[in-house]
C-alpha cells in the first residue's frame, strides 16, 4: 500500500512548493471541448506529446477510469511582472520533473502501472521537439488537458481553485494515476 504523504514528501524535499491531493480517477470530468482547445494552441501537431501526435484509437476516459488511485500534484511558484515568462516556462519543467520522480517512487513501491500527465505542453527540450521523433521518449509526458479532462471542473471537486489569468502565483497541476 502506498503512503500518500510519504510519496509527496519524497518530492517536497527538493521542492517545497509541491502539494498533492488524492483523487478518485472515476470522478474526473471529461469534455470534448477541452481537446478542441488544444487544436487552437500553437503546439498542436508540433509537440510530440500533444494532440495531433497522440494515439487516436485510445478511449482516454475509459483508460483513466481503469486506475484505482490518483492524485493531483500542484506546484505553486510566485512571480512578478518582470519574471512572468521565465516562471511560466520553469514551472512547467519543474512540475514535469516532479511527475517523473513520483512515477519512480510509485514504481519503487510496487506500483507496476503508473501514468502521469503534466500541466501544459512538454518543454523538456530547450530547443523544441525533434523533427522526426521525440528527443526524450522515455521522459516526455502529455498534458492533462490533451486527453480531454476539464482541469478546472475536476480540480474544483477537490477544493483546488484554478483561475485564469494567474495573479502573483503560477499554479501548475499534474495528474498521476496508479
Amino acid at each position: 500500500m502506498i503512503n500518500f504523504e510519504d510519496m509527496i514528501n519524497s518530492v517536497r524535499v527538493k521542492n517545497p512548493y509541491v502539494e498533492g491531493k488524492e483523487i478518485d480517477p472515476s470522478k474526473l470530468i471529461f469534455e470534448e471541448r477541452v481537446k478542441m482547445s488544444c487544436f487552437n494552441c500553437g503546439k498542436y501537431s508540433t509537440n510530440w506529446k500533444c494532440p495531433g501526435n497522440m494515439p487516436k484509437n485510445i478511449d482516454y476516459e475509459k483508460m483513466v477510469k481503469e486506475f484505482e488511485n490518483g492524485a493531483f500534484i500542484i506546484l505553486k511558484l510566485p512571480f512578478t511582472e518582470g519574471n512572468y515568462n521565465d516562471v511560466r516556462t520553469e514551472s512547467s519543467v519543474q512540475l514535469h520533473k516532479i511527475m517523473l520522480n513520483l512515477e519512480k517512487y510509485l514504481w519503487d513501491h510496487d506500483a507496476a502501472l503508473v501514468l502521469s500527465f503534466i500541466g501544459g505542453s512538454c518543454k523538456l527540450c530547450k530547443n523544441g521537439c525533434g523533427r522526426e521523433r521525440c528527443n526524450n521518449p522515455y521522459k516526455s509526458r502529455s498534458p492533462v488537458e490533451a486527453i480531454g479532462i476539464n482541469v478546472i471542473k475536476s480540480a474544483a471537486l477537490y477544493d483546488i481553485p484554478v483561475s485564469f489569468p494567474p495573479e502573483k502565483v503560477m499554479m501548475r497541476l499534474g495528474l498521476i494515476l496508479w
